[in-house]
């Protein structure tokens, strides 16, 4: 596609409107930063009030107290805590939208499971984080989701023993007169230019010398490095700019990202996406070159501009156009620099098959439309901060004044020094013209002053403290979890589209072990699966856990009379909640895990049959399965009846392996006779059918 001049004009134009008008935005971002990390004007390193710092008299005098509370910092690390443990604990499952879809859901499943705990789960990790410090210290965070390739450049060696081998197995009289060729000195050319249609890098007299005069021949090849789903924090209006009534960037006008590049990364991106060569020329000469030097001013103590002398700015716009043609909206994305004005780098149709933004917006809050409005941590407790700052300083300079009060001594001795000091000797003309000033008495109830104004703050985020009701505390807490997860399961359905439209067949084979279809078109990709992120909040607290737990194991599952509970379900729902990656690697589905009890109790069979009596487990296994397997070997295998009635030490064995299987089974069953005092009719004629053994399947 192209895109004129005047119409690169007016996109930079929007951005750049687009950012003027979020200048209030900004000022408050800078006010959040400053609250959160305790910064002001006049600060001294060891935390007193200097007037070299100040440029004028300190309050109340030089050297007073100028103590930080971080308390904004702590609910922001607490809260960010929470979010990521959550994301990483939470269970995600793949819902088919259509029936005939419920076969690949398993796929599915497994695709993304692997792309986000396992292939890119350390950049994933600290993505996440950035997010959420982001949302919490400025109320909004922005999570880019692309695909990404990445190459990387390897030698490759081809021998002439290699080239014998190949004529050998395949016999092929094309490649022997290949040979032939490239073996005449006389035809150099000739060979160069058949060498270069099967191998490109090949097509040079000079490689056709090196193979001949050598017997092998080198040579670079590119191949994918990476290929695969990122996600990138970004923070708004420092990395992504919108129009700031947007309440919902896939309703946005425009949505442009910054992104910084080594020019390394900036050729290597041209070649994999076909950007413009002349645009990625001109623009690689600004280098440190920012369209906004004023970015992140307020960070100087913690950001070296230095650093960026060697990036080069691209954005990346993304904008919702009419097409005169058709009557639709498009989506576009173009590659931009402020710096080079009249080019775009590319100008294309959104490549990615959602037809989404690859944005998803991250609100702290939603107490009003726009995102902007979405309030951060700091601005919500900054005069909480300030007030326990108050009590604070007055109890250090209270201190201060207790260990050396003023001195009172005469107008009319004049100038003379005091050292003063355990033991010191001060000399007074007359008795008593040397004293202590009485200082005021330290008030009493600073320290209740600041607990209830870190009680009032307690209550408003409802955290977990002693004076917040645990309900409400929990309260919040789900609250909090749910928000955070339904916006990160628009990211997470984001990577599963792109993964349906780019990753090979022969890559999701190799995830999943089979050869279901995974890739779709289009039509698929928009509409194929739906999303659940969950995670349970009780499970942050191990005591809040453990009684959950007793609950299910000693109320809920004993009056279960009818079986609705799903056990196997249970355990793993249980097992994900106790430890995600434990789960991960313990949990089986539930048809494996019955096969496995099939297949293992086979194998004790097989040892009872070669003369060796296996060990008899007390529990951790299906008794009804493996009992009903030795019953279903007995009863298929003539030959096995035959040696189970002649041989009295194989019968002897087999009887007490499932003598010891019944055992469990009546256990299980009177543990349920003890609490209703009965066993049902029907299952008790079962059980004794099943009891009697292999003398009744003889």
């Amino acid at each position: 596609m192209k895109i004129d001049r005047d119409k690169i004009t007016e996109v930079l134009a929007e951005v750049d409107q687009a950012d003027a008008d979020a200048s209030t935005y900004v000022q408050r971002k800078l006010r959040n930063w400053n609250t959160r990390y305790c910064i002001w004007a006049g600060q001294n390193e060891d935390g007193r009030k200097r007037k070299g710092s100040l440029g004028s008299q300190p309050f109340p005098w030089e050297g007073s107290s100028d103590v930080r509370i971080r308390l904004a910092d702590q609910i922001v690390r607490d809260h960010v805590a929470m979010l990521v443990n959550a994301f990483f604990k939470s269970r995600v499952q793949v819902q088919p939208v259509e029936s005939m879809d419920a076969v690949k859901r398993t796929t599915a499943e497994t695709i993304l499971k692997w792309l986000l705990f396992q292939h890119c789960l350390d950049d994933l990790r600290r993505e996440v984080r950035l997010a959420a410090e982001f949302r919490e210290t400025y109320g909004l965070a922005v999570m880019a989701i692309d695909w990404q390739t990445t190459t990387r450049t390897e030698i490759k060696t081809f021998t002439m023993e290699d080239a014998m081998a190949m004529l050998q197995e395949t016999q092929d009289p094309n490649l022997q007169a290949l040979i032939e060729v490239v073996l005449d000195p006389e035809q150099e050319e000739l060979a160069a230019q058949l060498l270069g249609e099967v191998i490109p890098e090949l097509g040079s007299t000079a490689k056709v010398r090196q193979f001949r005069e050598r017997g092998m021949v080198e040579w670079e090849s590119p191949y994918i490095f990476e290929n695969k789903p990122v996600w990138t924090a970004l923070e708004a209006f420092e990395d992504v700019i919108f129009p700031i009534q947007t309440f919902s960037l896939q309703r946005a006008a425009f949505v442009a990202r910054r992104e910084l590049l080594t020019e390394v990364e900036l050729r290597e991106r041209a070649a994999v996406e076909g950007w413009d060569e002349d645009w990625t020329e001109r623009v690689s000469k600004h280098k440190g070159e920012m369209r906004r030097i004023s970015v992140n001013l307020h960070r100087t103590d913690q950001f070296l501009y230095e650093q960026l002398r060697d990036m080069i700015e691209v954005w990346h716009v993304y904008r919702k156009e009419n097409d005169e043609k058709t009557g639709a909206v498009r989506v576009t994305r173009s590659i931009m620099s402020f710096h080079v004005p009249d080019k775009v780098g590319i100008h294309e149709i959104l490549p990615y098959s959602h037809g989404l933004y690859p944005f998803v917006e991250l609100p702290r809050e939603r107490s009003t439309r726009p995102l902007l409005e979405s309030r951060g941590v700091p601005e919500i407790c900054q005069t909480h901060q300030q007030e326990i700052k108050v009590q604070r300083d007055l109890r250090v300079d209270s201190a201060s004044i207790s260990v050396l009060p003023p001195l009172r001594v005469p107008a009319n001795r004049g100038k003379f020094d005091l050292v003063l000091g355990p033991g010191v000797q001060i000399p007074e003309r007359r008795q008593g013209e040397v004293s202590f000033m009485e200082p005021p008495r330290p008030s009493q109830g600073s320290i209740e002053v600041e607990n209830a104004t870190r009680a009032d703050i307690n209550n408003y985020f409802g955290r977990m403290a002693p004076d917040v009701p645990p309900q409400l505390a929990m309260l919040h807490t789900q609250e909090m979890i749910d928000s955070w997860l339904i916006d990160m399961k628009l990211c997470i359905a984001q990577t599963l589209a792109l993964a349906q439209q780019y990753m090979s067949p022969e890559e999701v084979a190799r995830v999943t072990g089979n050869q279901i279809p995974f890739n779709a078109g289009p039509a698929d990709i928009r509409g194929r699966f739906d999303l659940v992120v969950d995670f349970d909040g009780r499970t942050l607290d191990s005591a809040q856990l453990e009684t959950k737990l007793k609950y299910l194991s000693d109320i809920i599952l004993p009056i279960d009379s009818f079986g609705i509970v799903d056990r196997a379900t249970l355990v793993s729902y249980l097992m994900q909640a106790i430890d995600p990656n434990m789960a991960s690697l313990l949990v089986r589905d539930i048809g494996q895990a019955t096969q496995s009890e099939i297949e293992d109790e086979q194998v004790q069979f097989s040892k009872i049959a070669a003369g060796t009596e296996p060990p008899l487990k007390e529990s951790g296994q299906n008794a009804q399965i493996r009992l009903q397997t030795l019953q279903q070997i007995i009863q298929s295998n003539p030959a096995v009846q035959q040696r189970y009635q002649q041989d009295e030490i194989f019968r002897r064995m087999l009887d007490a392996r499932m003598q010891a299987f019944t055992f469990q089974l009546q256990q299980q069953q009177n543990a349920v006779i003890g609490r209703v005092g009965a066993q049902p009719a029907l299952q008790q004629m079962a059980q004794e059918q099943q009891i009697g053994g292999p003398q009744a399947a003889a």
